[in-house]
């Protein structure tokens, strides 16, 4: 197997997350995911608490974030503005790329990080919103009348997020080489189709 590094791009409550971990216990391949926060986290002088609550709902106005980070923050908010957040874990992704030939990450615009990289391969999971529903139900501890409006403002956050650091549209089929509906294949054969093509790299 040639080494690979890939991202895992997803629609909340459509398997993305489970996948990647799947793939990572199989071919023994580290994954990248919720961790990053901590590592986010202590590179920028953030607590856990502040990244995971505002990773992906960054504003756009910069007065807000810092006034907003002052409660959260270890070290001196005026030197923390919304885009060292992203230029952080940007430099993590890149330096985890340099020292695990092969790896998964999932979201944080990693395809974008690591676009120029060789060994890049950059996937999309999308579902039906019935599927993604009915998994966020029975995955995420969401409750059913709920569970249609979180999906919708996790899309929006995403979708806003990746669209503003990296000058593409979040999703769109030419930001990645491949995208996959586990509402039509299931997540099982998703998983399966990535480590075909992982092995065969």
């Amino acid at each position: 197997m040639k080494p690979i590094l890939l991202s895992i791009s997803r629609e909340y409550g459509s398997g993305g997350k489970e996948i990647a971990q799947n793939i990572s216990e199989r071919l023994e391949l580290p994954v990248f995911d919720r961790k990053l926060i901590d590592m986010t986290a202590e590179q920028c002088g953030y607590s856990t608490q502040f990244i995971q609550e505002h990773e992906e709902r960054m504003t756009h106005s910069l007065l807000y974030d810092m006034a907003v980070a002052g409660a959260f923050s270890k070290a001196d908010p005026v030197t923390l503005p919304q885009n060292h957040v992203f230029l952080a874990q940007s430099k993590i992704i890149t330096d985890l790329a340099d020292k695990n030939p092969s790896a998964v990450f999932v979201g944080r615009c990693a395809d974008y990080i690591l676009r120029e990289h060789p060994s890049l391969f950059s996937v999309f999971i999308t579902a039906d919103m019935d599927f993604r529903v009915k998994h966020a139900i029975e995955h995420y501890d969401v409750s059913a009348d709920k569970a249609y409006s979180i999906i919708s403002r996790q899309d929006k956050q995403r979708r806003r997020h990746y669209n503003y650091f990296t000058g593409m549209e979040w999703g769109a089929s030419s930001n990645y080489h491949l995208i996959l509906n586990t509402g039509k294949l299931g997540i099982e054969t998703v998983t399966s189709i990535l480590i075909e093509l992982i092995k065969n790299a």
